[in-house]
């Protein structure tokens, strides 16, 4: 039976459901590398049957997705309009950062969630989809105030996030949150000097 049906259909059992198994992974993510956990292992941390795991989910590479994205939605959502593009990219790229700090290094579900599907030899399209559509609308709504919007929200993710979650990935210790202000800048920088589209 598809997800959303059973979602629809028992309401807030649906719920508790998902905030037990995705609250039991988070715990796991903190214990042991993504790679060592399994579905089995899940179900007995949240006291949600295996088989229910599996017939939402599909197994680890969904759970891990949909933590992945929860914890996107909860930590680093699209800031408020704060007047201007630099500000609101700080705001959202410091976000990210203090997301990934909560984690020990290579353990953040959102990378734990792209490294799984890669490794199952799928693309991770569907959570960088998430991000996009994020950004899309925060570069969006600067070219609406009039700044100027050359880059692309694939150009976001290009030159800003994907370099900060590579340094989460090899630092032993948190970031810093000037990391954001440094590639914030590289971006607004290459911004200016691109000729668009």
């Amino acid at each position: 039976m598809h997800t959303d049906a059973v979602t629809e259909r028992t309401g807030g059992r649906s719920a508790r459901i998902r905030a037990a198994a995705l609250g039991a992974l988070a715990e796991l993510l903190d214990e042991q590398p993504a790679d060592a956990i399994t579905t089995s292992e899940v179900a007995r941390r949240s006291e949600v049957n295996r088989t229910t795991l599996h017939r939402r989910w599909g197994g680890m590479p969904g759970l891990l997705a949909d933590l992945a994205v929860e914890e996107l939605n909860v930590h680093s959502p699209l800031p408020e309009d704060a007047g201007d593009l630099r500000t609101e990219l700080r705001q959202w790229a410091e976000r990210v950062i203090t997301a990934l700090n909560r984690h020990q290094a290579g353990r953040s579900p959102f990378v734990a969630a792209l490294l799984r599907a890669v490794q199952d030899g799928h693309a991770p399209g569907e959570l960088l989809q998430g991000r996009l559509d994020v950004l899309d609308q925060m570069l969006a709504r600067a070219a609406e105030r009039g700044e100027q919007v050359r880059l692309t929200a694939y150009d976001l993710v290009e030159i800003v996030l994907l370099p900060i979650y590579a340094a989460r990935l090899l630092a032993p210790e948190p970031l810093a949150p000037e990391l954001a202000d440094r590639l914030v800048d590289r971006f607004l920088t290459l911004n200016a000097s691109s000729p668009g589209t």
